[in-house]
């Protein structure tokens, strides 16, 4: 739990300083793990590839889509999270109308 704590923390200030720092910002959007490197001393685990993007200023929610796959590849838990609502808690997103 600590680990993810810090690693929380990490993305927090990562965030915040792009939110003030353009040069950081562009840096980020570019190469992120020279920029996390270089800004906080951090190296990004081996293997791991991150993407930072920007939202569009027209947009009110930038959604990422899991991976696709067939049905039959589906674990009976992600079988229950496209049918009653995700695993994360997220049932009722604020972004769409109540159903009838």
């Amino acid at each position: 739990m600590g680990a993810d704590l810090s690693r929380n923390a990490l993305l927090a200030s990562i965030l915040t300083r792009a939110t003030t720092d353009a040069e950081f910002r562009r840096r980020l959007l570019a190469e992120p793990e020279r920029a996390i490197h270089e800004a906080f001393g951090v190296r990004v685990v081996d293997g791991f590839r991150v993407r930072f993007i920007e939202k569009d200023p027209e947009l009110d929610a930038l959604i990422v889509l899991p991976d696709a796959r067939s049905a039959d590849e589906m674990s009976d838990e992600d079988l229950g999270a496209v049918a009653g609502g995700s695993g994360d808690g997220v049932t009722d997103p604020m972004w769409m109308e109540p159903p009838p």
